[in-house]
């Protein structure tokens, strides 16, 4: 009976480790939670305040096994979701924009090629290899996109217009900076509760020509593009955030005057008399005090004389 038991775990345990490879990602860490909007959100380039109240997640990861230039380009991304999309504002702080006339001619083709952000999803957190969705804008808010889980389709070598229909997105340069903003519609049901693997990638284009690339982090310290294994996750909650104030409570009203009669101004309130003082010139009050003094001094004249 022990051998059979000692079988019988032995075998449980192979089983366990051999579905660890598959399932490792799922236990990857968590980027953090992503609160809901309570606000609309105007897709536009420019930073809403309800995204202060998203989920925060730093680009600063260069990948150094591609021969890439070293560069200084980092950037920050806020999270935020409402039903069915989720909401991504990046903001990439660089020394050096590539020149438009240059990126134009890579957008519809080579858009990675471009400066650029990323979005790349697992909606079910359980996609391995290359299963999953990617979304891109550049500095010049030409949209380009690849689903490999869902229509297995891509706009490259289209025009802007491709992704019409596929997600939202706008940005705005200012000087060698930009932002991007994006708003990607859920490929699979997601409500609270629900993680999705999650990957941000900078395209960085160096002023001598070759591209680098500048990653979130991530708890594998390896993840990029396509590895979505590798994804670490992000997770929708219910809380629901708003950068509305809430209205300042009304204050409270002064009592109303009494109103004079036949109009006009109410009169003013009497003066409250003052106690009044004892009245010593009254003159029966005068003999009596007169009459105790006398008979006072006569009692004790009378005790004297014993």
């Amino acid at each position: 009976m022990k051998r059979f038991i000692t079988i019988a775990a032995a075998i449980l345990l192979l089983a366990a480790l051999s579905l660890t490879p598959v399932l490792a990602h799922k236990d990857n860490a968590s980027y953090g939670s992503v609160p809901k909007s309570a606000d609309a959100i105007t897709i536009d380039g420019n930073k809403d305040d309800i995204y202060d109240k998203g989920l925060v997640v730093p680009i600063n990861r260069q990948y150094e096994g591609f021969g890439d230039a070293e560069t200084d380009t980092r950037g920050t991304a806020w999270v935020l979701w409402q039903d069915g999309f989720l909401y991504v504002f990046g903001e990439i702080k660089q020394s050096f924009l590539q020149d438009f006339g240059e990126a134009e001619e890579r957008q519809s083709n080579t858009p990675w090629e471009c400066d650029s952000l990323e979005v790349f999803i697992d909606f079910s957190n359980e996609a391995d290899g290359g299963d999953c969705d990617q979304f891109r804008i550049d500095a010049w808010g030409y949209r380009s996109f690849e689903q490999r889980t869902t229509t297995g389709d891509n706009s490259y070598g289209g025009d802007a217009s491709t992704a019409d229909g596929v997600f939202e997105g706008a940005a705005k340069i200012n000087g060698t900076n930009y932002n991007v903003e994006f708003k990607i519609p859920f490929q699979h049901p997601a409500d609270a509760g629900s993680k999705l693997g999650f990957l941000l990638q900078i395209n960085d284009m160096t002023s001598d020509g070759p591209r680098s690339m500048v990653f979130s982090p991530t708890s594998t310290g390896e993840s990029r593009s396509w590895q979505a294994e590798e994804y670490d996750y992000i997770e929708l909650i219910a809380d629901t955030v708003t950068a509305v104030a809430a209205p300042e409570p009304e204050p409270e009203a002064e009592p109303d005057a009494p109103a004079a009669v036949g109009g006009g101004e109410a009169p003013e309130p009497p003066p409250v008399p003052a106690p009044a003082a004892p009245q010593t010139g009254d003159p029966i009050a005068i003999v009596v005090l007169i009459s105790a003094v006398s008979a006072s001094g006569a009692f004790a004249l009378r005790k004297k004389s014993k």
